[in-house]
Formats: C-alpha cells, structure tokens, sequence
C-alpha cells in the first residue's frame, strides 16, 4: 500500500481542500502543538482560521516552492494524505515521492540554519501521516527584498531529516496525544455545529 492510496483531497481545487482540512489535524495545527494544558486553546484556533486565505508570505512561498522542489528533485504535491491509522490525522508535504518528502520554506530577512522548533514539528508529523517516507528534505531560501540573499549564490539550502533522527521521536512522543485529544474535541464541536446549523 501506498500514502498514494490514503489521498483525502488531490489539492487541485483549494475550496476543497480547505473544506478537507477543516476536521482533521494537519501538519501547520501540529506545529502549534506544544502543550497538552493548552489543548482549547488550540482547539478555539482550529475553529476559527477557516477564514484565512493567506498573506504575502503565503504568495511568496507559493512563488519560490516549485523552484525549491525543482532544485531538490522532488514531485510537487497538493494532496492531504491521512496517516494509515487514523483519518483525522492529515497531511500535504509541499513535495512527495515514493519514500522521500519535502518540506518548503521561504525565510524574509533571515538566515537559519535549519527548521525552527514548529518546522521540526511538522516533520515530525509527516513522518506520522507519511510513514512510507523514509527522509524528508527540509529546503529554504534566505530571501531579501524578494530575492536570494546575496551570499546563497543563488540557490536554496537545505537538510535532510530522518525518520529515526532523535528531533523527530522526541516531538513525535509529545505531539500525537495532544493531537489526540485535540482531533476528538474538534470532531466533537464540529459535530455541535452542524446539528445547530440543522
């Protein structure tokens, strides 16, 4: 079997994708997920940023991810993949083959050396969603004023990002039961909602 065969959504229509998205945790809702104490207030944010439809960080991703992907040598995906053993859990790598994901990011006016504590949690949780993958590559470009910062020689960095990397078993321990609980107040309000919509 393959994550291929566990696509909730194939990304092509994004009305449709974020109506997928909204009853299931994703990979940018596990970033957030620090603290099992603070699983409402998740939950409340959950709730509320289905009316989000970007910014110009959002376009500016959108406009360097296919060249970063073009870079690594990695397919583009659109699509919300579950994990094998719970639907509720999703994800959309910016980038999928058979056994090798990507995740893309755009840095304005920063240099860094890798993912940030949140980035190395929605690794984490596309290694749950994905298992099939066996690395995720992790890619940015440093921009500047719109452009590759001067001193990049033109060209995104990136990391390649283990399964068994001790980051990832660490988060992943710390994330999956608040996302847990998280995934059953969500279905629970949810489902709220629709009988007071009924």
């Amino acid at each position: 079997m393959s994550w291929r065969d566990r696509i909730l959504v194939d990304g092509s229509d994004r009305d449709v994708w974020k109506l997928a998205r909204r009853p299931v945790i994703g990979a940018s809702d596990a970033a957030k997920l620090a603290k099992p104490t603070s699983v409402d207030k998740y939950l409340a944010a959950k709730l509320s940023d289905h009316n989000f439809t970007g910014n110009d960080f959002t376009a500016s991703g959108h406009r360097w991810e296919p060249m970063m992907l073009a870079w690594a040598g990695i397919t583009e995906n659109k699509a919300l993949i579950h994990s094998p053993g719970e639907r509720g859990f999703a994800a959309t790598p910016d980038g999928a083959d058979e056994t090798v994901g990507a995740e893309c990011k755009a840095k304005h006016g920063r240099i860094v050396d890798g993912p940030s504590l949140g980035e190395w949690r929605q690794l984490a949780w596309q290694f749950v969603c994905v298992p099939e993958f066996e690395s995720i590559e992790f890619i940015w470009v440093e921009l500047l004023d719109g452009d590759i910062r001067p001193g990049c020689n033109g060209e995104p960095k990136s990391v390649t990002v283990h399964r068994d990397h001790p980051k990832i078993l660490e988060l992943t321990a710390q994330i999956v039961p608040i996302a847990t609980d998280l995934l059953a107040r969500l279905t629970a309000a949810l489902e709220f909602e629709r009988q007071l919509a009924s």
